[in-house]
Parts: C-alpha cells; structure tokens; sequence
C-alpha cells in the first residue's frame, strides 16, 4: 500500500499509517489484545507463549519440515489451505510481538491455497515440490501490486515513481491490483510455479545494509527467542519470523553476512551461495549494478533437508536460461558418501576477536563428535591470511559513493540516515575514482587466489593426502547482542566470505548453557576490540540462545555444504 501525505517532508505520518496498515491486515480474532496479561517478558522465548495460545492442530503443522509437509499435501494428510492458515495464523502474532513483516497479504495466501487444493481434488496430483509450502520473502523480493521499501520511506509516499526508482521495478508491475501477488523476481516465479504460497514480506534495515534490523519506516525487530536482543541483519525479519516458527523456509540475500547473521542469532540453517548459483533477475537491491561484490540470495530455514529442497528446486528451473548472469551448473549429487571418511579444517578464531565461550564449546563439540565417526580434524591456530583486510576492502566497496545513492533516496522522503549505517561506515567520506574501484577488483582476485591456494595446500597436511572438504569456524563471535551495540561484539567472521565469494552454509549446533559456559577470567584480550567483546559477554543474558558455526566450501559447492551439514549434524546426534 501507499500513503498520501500532503508534504513528501512529512515522513513521519507517512511511518505512522505504513505501521498502522500493517495492524489492519491481521484480522481482529488474531489480534494479541485481549491477551496482554499473558505477553511473554522481553527475555522469554515467545515459541513458549506462541505454543499455549495456539491451536495443537496448528503446532503440530509448524513443527514440520517443509520436506514433510510436503510429503503430506502430496498424499492427502494435509491441505495446503490448512498449512497456510497456520502459518498466516502464527505469522499474524510475531508480527505483533517482534514487528518482522513489511508486508502481509494473508487473503492472497489462502486464496492460493484454495486454488492449489482445488487443483489436487481434480488432478490428484501436486503443483509441483513445493505444492501448498508457505514460503516467507525478504522485502526485496518482488511481488506484483505488494510494495517493496528496502528499508526506505520514500517508497511508500503516494508517488510510485519512488518505488520504480529506488527498487528498480516497472510502474505496471508496482500498479497491478489484478494480478496481485503474481511472482515479479525469477525467483519467487520458480518457487511459485513449484507450488509455494506467499504470504509476508519481511523487514529489513535502511538500503539493506547493516547486522541488525532496524529502519525509520518499520521501527527496531526483534528476536523472538529473547527479545532483548536483535535479530541480526539485513535479512533481519527472515530471522524473526523463521526463529518463532512463522515460517519454515524463507528467501534471504548476503553481501556481507546478511543470511548468516540472522541464521546465527535465531539458530537456523542459512545459505550463501556462491554469485548467482540463484537468479537475482529482478529482485530490488541497493547498489544493483555494483559487480566487484555481488550480493547474493539463498534459501534460510529451520531444517537442512528443506535448504536442499529449495536450492534443489531453484537449480533445476534452469534459471540460466533467463538469466545470463546464472551459471549453467545443473544440481550435481555430492559423491560424497555417509561413510566416507573426510578432512576438516577447524578454526576457532580469527586472531582478532575471541568468540565465547559457547561458541568455542559448539566448536569442541563438533571437533569431537566428527573424530569419533572416524573423520580427520585438522586445525589451523590462524587464518591463512588477515581477514581485517578483506573485510575492509568489502566495506569500502559497499561506500564507494560515499552513500551518495542511500543520502539521495533519504531525502526524497525527508527522513534521516539510519543511525547504525552511518556508524558502520562513517570511515568512507569520500567517493573512490574509477582506477580505484578497479583495485578493489584486483584485490578481491589476490586474495580469492590465496584462499584457494591454502585449501589446495592443506593436502600436505592430512593423512590421505587429500584437501580438506570445508572448512568449520564460527559464525559471528557473540550469539547475539542488544540493540545498538553492534559496535561492542562487532567480528569479521562473515565478511571475508563474500570477497572470497565461497559456498557458506550455517548450522546450529548447540545452545548457551549458564552453568557451564562461564567467562573465562583468565582470558587476557589481544586488542581493543577483543577487550570489548570480552567484556560484552554474559551467560545470564545469552542463556539458551543457539550457538551456530559455518560450514565454509569452496566456490560453487552447494550441494556439497548441504551434504557435510547431514554428516555433522548426524555425528551430533551420536
């Protein structure tokens, strides 16, 4: 929707009746009013609340995988009508208790599903893999007639020449009442044609940019497993949404952590692929024409089996067809075998920020429960290179305007710059020159060459011979943080990855245990910013949170982070 203001200065109004259309989607019967006196605290896991206030039929539906769902659509267990429902229904209470929705469109949801069942009775067959899956979208995935913001307020002014300008989007398409809803992103085509159903899109920080979620247009969002915490960034409402089960596989993006952070702070498996291994045909993004780093888009859900079922179905439509930026690489089975015995490389830290020690203990755990299968561990006391370098050439490529592009759209509307992007980037003040922005490029291919060059050398250190297969670090030095201080527990544990543009896919693998994860006291930090993140830690506050390393793959081996995901997560389970 859009909002007339009588001034384009006015955005506060325009904040205002943005936020107060989103409460007049959810239907009054599913309103959190009349149950104020039992609202979880702001430290209580709202699953708990979400459980008791709930219907079992639908708890027991959003327990599922998607694999399984699907499974029952396709057999006649379940309806997609009753899937979505219960997944619109306990999407409709998030949104209240965690504000992780940019936009609901629940009536096109059920409506769609209506179709996709009444298309079963009459075939006896499915749509097609993902037949009645509710699937979650970040805002910048594109819909037809359902307004995309990235983070801006600018688009939601009466005007749509905003929209089309910020979000790169044709005016018919933003205008297009009668095909509401209709896939505009190749991507949300594919998985529509798959037979999912959309029913929200989700929030994310201004331009896109940043490790939590928060926006002048949508406010702070919050995660739901302690809602004193943030939900990491920039696919920040994914997060949310996935971490209190009112979704069970979304689509994120990543250009510096943007899958893996959310994925970190709620306990989820997150994918980033390496560049366009997932058309990004039409989907909004800031800087869309910026190629030395791409950003890319990837699959987050709560079970490994559905990030597989998703990349699977995605690979198969043969985007490339369409897209000339997707690689022409069909799904490849991983040769790997359950029983095949395998080399990892470990590596606890970074040498610039300790992670905590949960993170550490869910580093020990895996070490471990990998060794006793028989596999080969083989850890490294430091990078093979500094990732502070690679990092900050990642940032400087995101300001290389000097956020020209995100000050403009700022001020079509009037609002203010987001307090937490100028703090992440108020070393770039300048715009680079041209030759400049080509030694970013040159760069990028260093180091790419010398990552590759240390997988390929670890052969002479593994018994068989052999490199080895991934490589398992944390996934961010905290499991979460309060809202603004990102700059205390801030790490580099993400943002190297995408200059190397490697396959990275996140896995939960413990929780925060108070009684036995306690500070180190005798920890002397190395740094200021280790000081700081040492100093940040407390068990009482991070009790029960997941704890969430990365599975790091080389360039393009997608199938082969979600096959070691299984292997790791089954030697946990032994």
């Amino acid at each position: 929707m859009t909002i007339a203001t009588e001034d384009s200065e006015n955005y506060n109004a325009c904040i205002e009746a943005k936020r107060a259309s989103l409460l007049e989607k959810i239907p009054i019967e599913w309103r959190l009013d009349s149950l104020k006196e039992k609202l979880p605290t702001d430290s209580e896991n709202v699953n708990f609340f979400l459980d008791s206030v709930l219907p079992e039929s639908e708890n027991k539906i959003t327990v599922q995988s998607a694999s399984d769902l699907a499974a029952k659509i396709s057999n006649g267990e379940l309806s997609a009508y009753d899937v979505t429902y219960a997944y619109c229904h306990r999407a409709a209470l998030i949104q209240q208790l965690c504000n992780c929705c940019a936009e609901i469109f629940f009536d096109i949801a059920l409506k769609r599903a209506q179709q996709l069942d009444e298309y079963y009775k009459e075939t006896g067959k499915v749509a097609g893999p993902l037949h009645g899956i509710p699937i979650s979208l970040k805002d910048q995935i594109n819909l037809k007639g359902i307004d995309t913001g990235i983070g801006y307020v600018a688009p939601y002014l009466e005007d749509k020449t905003y929209q089309s300008i910020i979000c790169d989007r044709k005016i018919e398409n933003i205008k297009d009442e009668s095909n509401k809803g209709q896939p505009e992103s190749e991507i949300a085509k594919i998985l529509y044609n798959a037979g999912a159903v959309f029913y929200v899109k989700t929030t994310v920080p201004m331009a896109m940019l940043g490790g939590e979620t928060s926006s002048n247009i949508f406010g702070h969002t919050k995660n739901p497993l302690n809602r004193s915490l943030v939900c990491g960034g920039s696919s920040g409402g994914e997060g949310s949404l996935l971490g209190a089960r009112g979704s069970v596989c979304g689509l994120g993006t990543d250009i510096g952590g943007s899958i893996r952070i959310p994925s970190m702070a709620q306990g989820l498996f997150g994918l980033r692929a390496s560049s366009n291994r997932f058309t990004y045909l039409n989907i909004s993004n800031s800087y869309p024409d910026q190629t030395v780093v791409c950003s890319v888009v990837g699959p987050m859900c709560r079970f490994v089996e559905d990030v597989e079922l998703i990349s699977k179905t995605l690979i198969d439509a043969e985007a490339w067809k369409v897209d000339a930026k997707v690689p022409p690489i069909p799904w490849r089975e991983p040769s790997i075998k359950s029983t095949d015995k395998l080399n990892f490389g470990v590596l606890k830290w970074d040498s610039v920020v300790m992670p905590h020690p949960p993170i550490l203990r869910g580093i020990e755990l895996v070490k471990n429960s990998l060794k006793s299968k028989g596999h080969e561990i083989i850890e490294f006391e430091k990078p093979p290179i500094p990732h502070g370098p690679l990092c900050s050439l990642l940032t400087s490529i995101y300001a290389a305007d000097a956020l020209e592009e995100i000050k403009n759209y700022c001020e079509m509307s009037g609002e203010p710059l987001n307090e937490l992007l100028v703090r992440s980037f108020k070393s770039q003040k300048d715009k680079l020159k041209v030759d400049e922005f080509w030694d970013q490029a040159k760069m990028k291919y260093k180091y790419q060459q010398a990552y590759d060059q240390f997988f390929e050398n670890t052969a002479n250190l593994t018994s068989n011979g052999e490199p080895i297969v991934a490589q398992i670090i944390p996934a961010w030095n905290s499991t979460a943080w309060k809202h603004k201080d990102n700059m205390k527990t801030a790490g580099l544990y993400t943002r190297f990855l995408n200059i190397l543009d490697y396959t990275v896919l996140t896995i939960p693998v413990t929780q925060v245990d108070k009684s036995i994860d306690l500070k180190d006291e005798n920890y002397k930090p190395t740094n200021e910013f280790d000081e700081s993140n040492f100093n940040y830690y407390d068990p009482e506050l991070y009790d029960s949170m997941p704890v969430v390393l990365q599975i790091v793959c080389r360039r393009y081996e997608e199938e082969k982070a979600i096959k070691l995901a299984k292997i790791i997560q089954d030697s946990l389970k032994n």
